[in-house]
């Protein structure tokens, strides 16, 4: 078990790169936590006989009534809310940002506090890692 440990942590120290810089402050938005189980309201579903099975999924078309938020589809009502697709189990503050030297544009998990504190157009100093092959960004914060 150590040993898988150890190669965990070797891993991440070793498949990402450290960056930093100033970033401009794009946009903010809360999302609420997910609901629990016992508040989620039961639906039962029935299966029509012409539904596709999981392995016959076909990609659909987005409805008009539908918008894309950081590639999930969801319904404009439900963005922000515990039943937005994107929500955990504990509130998210997110800070959309753009880093001024190369244009990358990410989400960035802040606390409350910080959250409240900045606006649209603040420039902020961000600390990030990139993944070396898949050139995610992972693990950022704002440090002032």
């Amino acid at each position: 078990m150590q040993f898988v440990i150890g190669l965990l942590v070797v891993f991440y120290v070793t498949g990402c790169e450290k960056q930093h810089g100033e970033a401009v402050v794009l946009a903010k938005e809360h999302i609420a936590a997910e609901q629990s189980l016992s508040e989620t309201p039961s639906v039962e579903s029935t299966a029509s006989p012409n539904a596709p099975t999981p392995t016959q999924e076909q990609p659909r078309p987005i409805g008009g009534d539908e918008i894309t938020v950081d590639s999930y589809v969801m319904m404009p009502e439900v963005r922000g809310t515990s039943r937005d697709p994107r929500a955990l189990n504990s509130e998210q503050w997110l800070v959309k940002v753009r880093m001024i030297d190369s244009g990358r544009t990410f989400n960035v998990q802040a606390d409350q506090r910080q959250f409240d504190k900045l606006k649209n157009g603040d420039r902020v100093h961000v600390r990030y890692r990139i993944g070396k092959y898949t050139g995610t960004v992972w693990g950022a914060e704002i440090t002032r």
